[in-house]
């Protein structure tokens, strides 16, 4: 019985397999809802510097880049502003 073993092993290493399908590197966003969090006047600005809109940002907003702790409570009305390391606008979120 166990001299089969290398020879199923053998057997198994040849078999063909269904690699499957390259997908998109990067899913696509879905769109995301500002209005919980008073972030709707702010949706156009990815991609500009953040120091352009801090001023007026809503009571609860939250400025973080790459490196930045957060706590990881969900708060609805808070409008979570995520930068790179140059301070440019990558994506707006509430909680």
């Amino acid at each position: 019985m166990h001299r089969f073993i290398p020879i199923l092993i053998v057997l198994a290493a040849c078999a063909e397999t269904d690699l499957p399908e390259p997908g998109p590197t990067e899913p696509e966003a879905a769109p995301v809802d500002l209005a919980f969090c008073k972030g709707d006047p702010f949706a156009d600005s990815v991609g500009q510097p953040v120091s352009a809109i801090q001023a007026s940002l809503p009571e609860r907003s939250r400025v973080l880049g790459p490196d930045d702790l957060a706590t990881q409570d969900y708060r609805i009305d808070r409008l979570n502003i995520y930068v790179n390391g140059s301070g440019i606008i990558q994506r707006l979120t509430c909680g």
